[in-house]
């Protein structure tokens, strides 16, 4: 498949969930003392498709935006980056939501959501792409869309339709305890729920021990495990990722990937680009050391500029990237 026609057929990945603005500090500094902000596409599962798409694979989007300006500017800016945007959806009932991110002097960001109520939450059954449901090889979903209904009926929905024809289910949690009325114990309930129909689970350090309840990544490592997922991706930021894979003998299988070293200018999109790099490596044919390996670079890539989508490598990019390293 050619993703520069995106609309031509179904793509070999869906990503579901939230796509939203992201207003970003043009200076460094708390969200109180900066003075401006430049406007960003955004929403993790957004920029993961994204990643995608420039790395050379197929991949639609299924969401919902306002039927307001910043909607149409999201629907324009992913449809410019490949993605095939049939599976976005527009409602008049809510706005598309905004975010106001900050910059600290190490590069690391703080949050503001304005999405309540939000676009994305509205998703429906109805809005489903079913074909694309039925036969693609990857979805990959976020945890943002499983704070509310009806949006989380319908991610369960996408994923039992995608799961049970074969598709293999990614899960970022992407954690924002915030946006959960229920606090925790609904969050850690939904959650065990997804983890039982998913293969390859994402999270950083923080998000694994508070889901599984536990301050051991060991002991965390086992329990995720025993709910269903196969494959453990523990992205670490500056420490690199901790991956655990059950063999087929029912042992696990762990190793460690170092971080690359990069000038860090934000952070914003560095987990996405880990999850983008590793599905491309896994539709592509790599075994899971390489395309963890991928992900690596990619995050790394996206840490040296500002944004989350607009600092996403190309391949061509990504190719160049690999061969200064190694030669370094």
């Amino acid at each position: 498949m050619n993703a520069s026609n995106p609309e031509d057929k179904v793509p070999l990945v869906a990503c579901l969930g939230e796509v939203l603005i992201d207003f970003i500090s043009e200076e460094k500094g708390s969200l109180d003392s900066v003075a401006s902000f430049r406007k960003h596409s955004g929403g993790a599962p957004a920029n993961v498709a994204v990643g995608i798409s420039r790395l050379g694979v197929t991949c639609g989007f299924i969401g919902k935006v306002g039927s307001d300006t910043f909607g149409e500017f999201l629907k324009t800016s992913l449809k410019e980056n490949g993605i095939n945007i049939e599976g976005i959806v527009e409602t008049k009932e809510a706005p598309t939501a905004l975010a106001f991110v900050s910059r600290s002097i190490t590069g690391e960001r703080h949050f503001i959501f304005y999405r309540d109520p939000c676009a994305d939450v509205l998703l429906t059954e109805d809005d489903l792409p079913k074909d694309w449901l039925r036969k693609i090889k990857y979805l990959h979903v976020g945890g943002v869309s499983l704070t509310r209904n009806p949006s989380r009926q319908t991610t369960l929905r996408a994923i039992e339709i995608a799961r049970k024809n074969g598709a293999v289910i990614t899960f970022d949690p992407n954690l924002r305890l915030d946006l959960w009325s229920g606090g925790l114990h609904e969050c850690r309930k939904i959650l065990h729920i997804v983890l039982a129909r998913t293969d390859i689970f994402l999270p950083s350090q923080h998000e694994l021990l508070l889901i599984m309840d536990t301050e051991q990544i060991d002991d965390a490592f086992s329990r995720a495990h025993k709910l269903g997922p196969h494959t453990i991706c523990l992205k670490c930021g500056a420490d690199g990722s901790r991956i655990s894979t059950k063999t087929a003998k029912g042992k696990y299988d762990q190793f460690s990937q170092k971080a690359l070293d990069v000038n860090v200018v934000d952070t914003t999109g560095a987990g996405d680009g880990f999850n983008a790099g590793l599905i491309v490596g896994l539709v592509k044919g790599m075994n899971i050391r390489e395309a963890v390996r991928q992900g690596t670079a990619v995050a790394s890539l996206v840490i040296t500029k500002i944004g989350a989508m607009t600092a996403l490598p190309t391949e061509q990019e990504l190719s160049k990237f690999l061969m200064k390293m190694k030669a370094d």
